[in-house]
């Protein structure tokens, strides 16, 4: 590594005599080290990777990465007529918006690539012979409405059986650069939205954005949604794939919709002040804040709608060592579509000597089942799925006691609940004079101590402690040395008893 220094908050690197910001050193270094792995192909002579499979992976991960927020009335999947389905009469479609031409496929800044080729749902459609009106509706920026476009959109929405919105956020609104001030998606899409819906009742918006909108300000104008993400260069066929059921949607969201920014926890801390930021929301982050405060959202961590329907049975948890388990679940496919579903786990710790949110996300699986099918997952819980990480210590920790073991289909959506009781890992602290009565209380040396005093209480030995609700207040986050405080000379004693023994037994 090359050497460093701080000047105003800027941490620069010396390279090769040169000075640069230590964080442009470490993206230097991150791209050579990617030539250096890529070396060994492109030094073979008439080297040429497969354009056509690699978009073939882009097409799989974008179906894969599609959420279906909504479905009304089934509105979706579409009939596309005897392109996809020969006995069926096809709908009329109206395609609008222009990310449906201009597709929004990546994020912005330093993320730009060039891609070997790009397929927006406009050229889906076309190459597939799926006949729709097109009106664009909107320009991609955050300049006011063009009254044309608007006017155009809604002529083109009151003729058609359904309309496909395209609707999202344009790359000035979210960046790596800025941080965004809402979660609200340009003003003009949204009016224009309620223009089209107040034209036809059908519609279903498709959303481009890299990053949460807030949807329950307009969701009442459309009957379904799908949240596509920045789905890449295959996002049109993965769309078009989806929307017209030639794949059940299966994705899920890696991200709660709160109803606002305001109900996001991070909003007590930013944009901070005099130059700083704090991360005061510890490891009540996302999902693990609204659930463990009942806040309400609107739509949870790990939701996704499918065309299918499942069911979660034989839910099971099995120790297999001191701090870790398995997990069993069947999952039948109720319904006559084959489809995906990911089976969730969620670990609820119990009492815990550290603020712990009401459950996480430690493991999950997605299994794909024919109509009808029923198959058994199972996931394993390493000891991390069970620990978190203690200042104390400086090290993961697991408390022993029983944990909950949810599994669902979304964090707010648990099929069933078991439990599973663990031994904890056994680490503990020297105990002294500075230790909590209730420290000494958990610790296994300690706790036979205590039990000791209680001995010589009872014994007329030592002073009998106060057995009452009260006392416990007091005594359990109070240090050892302050009971001469409460107990006066008999305080003292016991303290001095506690030590000595404490001496004695951690030999």
């Amino acid at each position: 590594m090359p050497p460093s220094y701080t000047d105003d908050q800027i941490v620069y690197a010396v390279r090769d005599g040169l000075i640069i910001p230590a964080q442009l050193d470490r993206m230097a270094q991150g791209m050579i080290d990617l030539v250096n792995k890529t070396r060994a192909a492109m030094s073979i002579d008439n080297y040429r990777f497969d354009v056509d499979a690699h978009d073939e992976v882009a097409h799989q991960a974008a179906i894969e990465s599609i959420v279906m927020l909504k479905n009304d009335d089934a509105i979706l999947p579409l009939n596309a007529g005897p392109v996809a389905n020969p006995s069926a009469t096809p709908q009329k479609i109206a395609v609008i918006g222009e990310f449906a031409r201009t597709p929004r496929y990546q994020g912005g800044g330093s993320s730009h690539i060039t891609p070997t080729k790009m397929t927006s749902f406009l050229d889906t459609l076309a190459e597939r012979g799926i006949k729709a009106d097109f009106a664009p509706g909107f320009t991609l920026d955050l300049e006011p409405a063009d009254p044309a476009l608007e006017s155009e959109a809604v002529e083109t929405a009151k003729n058609a059986d359904v309309v496909l919105m395209f609707l999202g956020l344009p790359e000035d609104a979210e960046s790596e650069g800025f941080d965004r001030d809402t979660l609200d998606m340009p003003a003009k899409q949204i009016a224009l939205l309620e223009q089209v819906a107040a034209a036809n009742q059908n519609v279903v918006v498709v959303l481009s954005n890299g990053s949460v909108v807030s949807v329950a300000p307009w969701a009442k104008n459309a009957k379904g949604i799908l949240e596509s993400w920045l789905l890449g260069q295959s996002g049109g066929p993965a769309l078009a794939d989806v929307i017209f059921g030639q794949v059940s949607p299966s994705g899920k969201l890696a991200q709660s919709i709160p109803l606002g920014i305001n109900d996001d926890p991070s909003m007590l801390n930013w944009p901070g002040e005099e130059g700083h930021v704090d991360y005061g929301e510890g490891v009540f982050v996302g999902y693990r804040y609204y659930d463990t405060y009942g806040k309400v959202v609107d739509y949870p961590f790990g939701y996704g709608l499918s065309y299918a329907t499942f069911e979660i049975a034989d839910v099971a948890a099995a120790k297999t060592g001191a701090n870790t388990a398995t997990v069993t679940a069947t999952v039948t496919n109720t319904s006559d579509v084959d489809a995906a579903e990911t089976v969730q786990v969620y670990v609820a710790p119990g009492k815990a000597d550290v603020a712990r949110p009401k459950h996480e996300l430690k493991g999950f699986t997605k299994v794909f089942l024919k109509a009808g099918e029923s198959k058994t997952v199972t996931i394993d819980l390493d000891e991390r799925a069970f620990a978190y990480w203690s200042e104390k210590y400086n090290d993961w920790h697991v408390e022993a006691g029983e944990y909950a073991i949810e599994v669902g289909v979304s964090s707010r959506d648990i099929a069933d609940t078991v439990a599973v009781a663990l031994d904890g890992d056994g680490k503990t602290q020297p105990l002294t004079e500075w230790s909590t009565y209730g420290e000494w209380e958990a610790d296994p040396f300690g706790a036979k101590i205590v039990a000791a005093v209680a001995a010589a209480g009872e014994a007329g030995e030592l002073t009998k402690l106060p057995d009452n609700a009260m006392m416990r207040m007091f005594l359990n986050p109070m240090p050892i040395n302050s009971l001469p405080t409460l107990l006066g000379e008999g305080g003292k004693k016991i303290a001095q008893f506690m030590v000595d023994e404490y001496a004695k037994l951690a030999k």
